[in-house]
């Protein structure tokens, strides 16, 4: 653990609530929210973050994680993970293709910008 890391861990826990909204592709988004939701579950359980994907058919999708900045970090570091493993997991037809970048864009309102 770095030297930063122990200062988030040690100091008082900030009393707001962060919001962080991201666009996903529908195939990222079915892989967050897992075989019958199970996946998306267990990160709102680990982490304590309110998760909420929007409705729809649409290629891509918004994602929204609400809660402490804690749960939010620890939310969006389990996605990460998630998308990982499961790129890892993708079979490579070629042998040593390189695997695609996965990219997260975040929602911001320009008033916060």
């Amino acid at each position: 653990m770095s030297s930063s890391d122990a200062g988030l861990e040690e100091g008082p826990e900030l009393s707001i609530t962060l919001t962080l909204r991201m666009l996903m592709h529908g195939k990222e988004v079915g892989s967050i929210i897992g075989k019958k939701g199970e996946t998306v579950k267990r990160i709102r359980e680990q982490s304590s973050a309110r998760i909420t994907i929007s409705e729809g058919s649409c290629p891509e999708r918004i994602t929204t994680i609400t809660g402490s900045t804690a749960a939010v970090f620890h939310a969006v570091s389990m996605i990460a993970f998630k998308l990982d493993e499961d790129l890892c997991a993708a079979p490579a037809n070629g042998g040593s293709v390189s695997r695609p970048p996965v990219t997260l864009r975040l929602v911001i309102p320009a008033s916060q910008c």
